[in-house]
């Protein structure tokens, strides 16, 4: 993970705080662990790695658009899909956005409140099936038809 810092910066991309800005201090038995601040990074091009690639740590890319299309664009233009989160008062755009996104989950004004009943899983490289609630049984069952002539 912080090798996606190191390459954003390698860039010329701007980490705004997190890792290599803010000092990070743990208490003497995590010391010899692998921990990192939350890092906000912002001057990063679609092309990026940092854009294209699921970083499974606690970085985020931050970037301007100027239309929803331009951003759903954007978002859809990565071959990953698990989830996405859309923030706006408008609740129009809400549902136009969230509706448009490929991401197998979408929050709203908040990040990672899920019901353990509701479906989970991504789209596109992120995954395939669904996890929760009824949805598992289908995930984690193999149907086999036998017919017996007697």
């Amino acid at each position: 993970v912080k090798g996606y810092v190191a390459l954003a910066l390698k860039e010329g991309a701007q980490v705004h705080c997190g890792e290599g800005v803010d000092k990070l201090t743990l208490p003497e038995q995590n010391a010899g662990g692998y921990f990192m601040l939350p890092t906000i990074i912002s001057g990063v091009k679609d092309s990026s790695a940092l854009m294209q690639e699921e970083i499974f740590g606690p970085v985020t890319c931050v970037t301007p658009f100027d239309e929803e299309e331009e951003v759903i664009s954007r978002a859809n233009g990565v071959r990953y899909g698990l989830s996405a989160t859309v923030w706006s008062r408008d609740v129009g755009r809400v549902h136009r956005v969230a509706r448009k996104l490929e991401a197998g989950l979408v929050w709203t004004n908040c990040w990672l409140v899920r019901d353990l009943n509701l479906p989970f899983g991504g789209m596109k490289s992120s995954g395939i099936g669904r996890e929760g609630g009824i949805d598992s049984y289908h995930f984690f069952t193999e149907v086999k038809s036998i017919t017996i002539k007697h």
